[in-house]
């Protein structure tokens, strides 16, 4: 594979969840962007998010620049981090 088309590692894990911050949309009325701030609510997965934002071509770059920006927050989901494996010897360092 060439080094274009090597594929870029995924900027977020779909089960992760979104945080509304500041519910005031940042974008111009109308535009595809703006269109994409107002399908987010707060507590929704990023898997959910990619499914609302599909129709209006919006992805995980449009979340990223809207959690960059102040607008959101992405986080863990407490059942993703019930699941989540131990990392090796994590556990041992706090002994």
């Amino acid at each position: 594979m060439s080094e274009k088309q090597t594929r870029k590692t995924r900027l977020y894990d779909r089960s992760q969840v979104i945080s509304l911050i500041n519910d005031e949309n940042p974008r111009r009325a109308g535009s595809n962007r703006y269109l994409i701030f107002e399908a987010i609510r707060d507590g929704m997965t990023v898997d959910e998010f990619l499914a609302e934002v599909s129709e209006f071509n919006g992805g995980t770059k449009d979340l990223q620049l809207l959690e960059e920006s102040g607008h959101v927050a992405v986080s863990i989901s407490e059942q993703a981090a019930a699941v989540a494996p131990d990392p090796v010897g994590f556990s041992q360092m706090n002994t």
